[in-house]
């Protein structure tokens, strides 16, 4: 096991894009081509990374991507979330749990081969309960100038959750909220496998902002960043730690 586990990891340390760990690119697997990919994110409520001890969330996620045509792409990601739980004798404890799954959809929509024709992304999230789901749609704009890679997506979410409501004939309604966000990264290319920058993240409800880097080729790469809140509300993280490895067959 041991073993398995140190070549996986010496197959990722020579590996590279995505360029962002936010931030999608205009790039589509062929038709038949699949992709494995493994996401570590870390909300870290301290700036100073050594006071976070059991009141850190993870979430750790596995993706199939599946090239199902020149023009369409599906993926289908298992969610899971450890987060620290309050005991009633004080005491903390974490549990990692099975948090939502997620059906997403890449569309060529635009064919005119423009430069900055962008693809449609469109993706279901939900919880395994069914107590809330969230379509969220976005377009992805990229352009690459030389060695300097720009990319960025306007995302709307449409989110809806079950709420208690004790006048309710069924006891609970929906809560149904829209929210806007948009993600954006510059990175520049240093040789075929490495490139380095900023990635960054914005909602009504926090802005966030980092240095990222990627490593690696077409097969394997791995991409590895951390963001700083800039803006937003208190109970928000104030550092979000992401890493991304991708396997392609």
């Amino acid at each position: 096991m041991k073993k398995i586990i140190l070549i996986i990891f010496l197959s990722c340390v020579f590996s590279d894009q995505r360029n962002f760990i936010w931030t999608y690119e205009n790039i589509m697997l062929s038709p038949g081509e699949t992709e494995l990919e493994l996401y570590y994110t870390n909300y870290l409520p301290n700036f100073d990374i050594s006071q976070n001890a059991n009141i850190n969330t993870l979430k750790l996620e596995a993706e199939i991507e599946i090239g199902m045509s020149e023009n369409l792409e599906v993926s289908f990601y298992n969610v899971f979330k450890e987060s620290p739980i309050q005991n009633e004798d004080g005491t903390i404890s974490r549990k990692l749990k099975y948090d939502e799954y997620k059906l997403r959809f890449k569309y060529r929509v635009f064919k005119n081969g423009h430069k900055w024709a962008p693809l449609f992304y469109s993706e279901i999230k939900g919880k395994p309960d069914f107590t809330k789901w969230v379509a969220e749609h976005k377009f992805i704009f990229n352009q690459k100038f030389n060695n300097v890679n720009f990319s960025f997506n306007p995302i709307i979410e449409f989110e809806n959750e079950k709420e208690e409501c004790l006048t309710c004939s069924d006891g609970f309604k929906w809560h149904r909220e829209i929210e806007a966000e948009l993600a954006m990264g510059v990175s520049y290319n240093r040789g075929d496998n490495f490139s380095y920058g900023l990635d960054l993240k914005s909602s009504e409800y926090s802005t966030y902002i980092g240095p990222v880097l990627a490593h690696g080729n077409e097969d394997k790469w791995w991409t590895i960043g951390i963001m700083k809140k800039v803006a937003g509300e208190d109970e928000k993280a104030e550092l979000i730690l992401r890493s991304i490895m991708g396997f392609h067959f």
